[in-house]
């Protein structure tokens, strides 16, 4: 109970062993190792269990660190924010914000285009058929994306999943098949995440989850890539742009 010490060395001695842990923790930057255990921390500060609870408690309500069951405490960098007007690859976005990205092909399977693919696709890129890509997208060793992409056979044509291990699509289609997205629809939905797809991506059954829905279009308006994409809402945090042109502007002043 904190409250007992509020006016005592407690709090500072605590505040003093979160700020050194803060530091290191910031500096290490790693997600795939568990922070030291609290009996090696009582020893590293000289300190008792109970202010190595305090300390730990203040980081984690700063959103520095997490606790996963059975499995340790973890440092917790900030979320990444993602402007949605955007078409930045995953591995570039997660770079410019100073994580390593990886990605891991789950499943590559081509099948007949049924009526529905055949509207989306138009009939003749829908006559060789549909690819259905299943990637999970990591940062710094932590699940953080699972996206499942419909394209159309033709498109992805010489594109094999090794190619796609922690590598961009949009960049191999550009490379290898000279297609080039030049227009994305994304739709983002609240969702819970059900069992299988927690597996996937380290997190609690029913845990809170964005669902976007992604259409992505060459510039000839024709359907290249479709996906429906679960995104880790502790990892990610989502910005909209805008400009207000100047017509606009002066209607505004109008108004006022």
């Amino acid at each position: 109970m904190l409250e007992t010490f509020i006016q005592g060395p407690f709090v500072i001695r605590y505040q003093e062993i979160a700020y050194d842990l803060r530091g290191s923790l910031e500096a290490a930057g790693d997600l795939t190792r568990a922070i030291a255990s609290e009996s090696e921390l009582c020893q590293r500060y000289s300190a008792s269990r109970t202010t190595i609870r305090a300390a730990l408690k203040q980081l984690e309500n700063e959103g520095l660190i997490e606790r996963r069951q059975g499995k340790g405490t973890f440092y917790k960098p900030p979320h990444i924010a993602k402007n949605l007007g955007s078409i930045v690859d995953f591995h570039t976005e997660a770079r410019l914000a100073g994580r390593t990205p990886t990605t891991h092909v789950v499943a590559m399977d081509t099948r007949m285009a049924t009526p529905a693919d055949t509207v989306l696709f138009g009939l003749p890129m829908a006559r060789a058929g549909v690819v259905e890509l299943t990637r999970l997208r990591k940062l710094d060793g932590q699940p953080a994306v699972l996206q499942r992409s419909l394209l159309g056979r033709s498109v992805v044509k010489g594109i094999t999943a090794g190619m796609l291990e922690n590598a961009s699509l949009y960049g191999l289609l550009a490379e290898h098949n000279g297609i080039r997205v030049a227009t994305i629809e994304e739709t983002l939905v609240p969702c819970q995440v059900e069992a299988q797809d927690a597996h996937h991506l380290d997190i609690p059954v029913g845990s809170a989850v964005f669902r976007s829905h992604r259409v992505a279009r060459d510039h000839e308006g024709t359907v290249i890539e479709v996906s429906d994409n679960l995104i880790r809402g502790d990892i990610y945090r989502f910005t909209i742009r805008r400009q207000v042109d100047t017509a606009m502007q002066d209607t505004m002043r109008g108004a006022i």
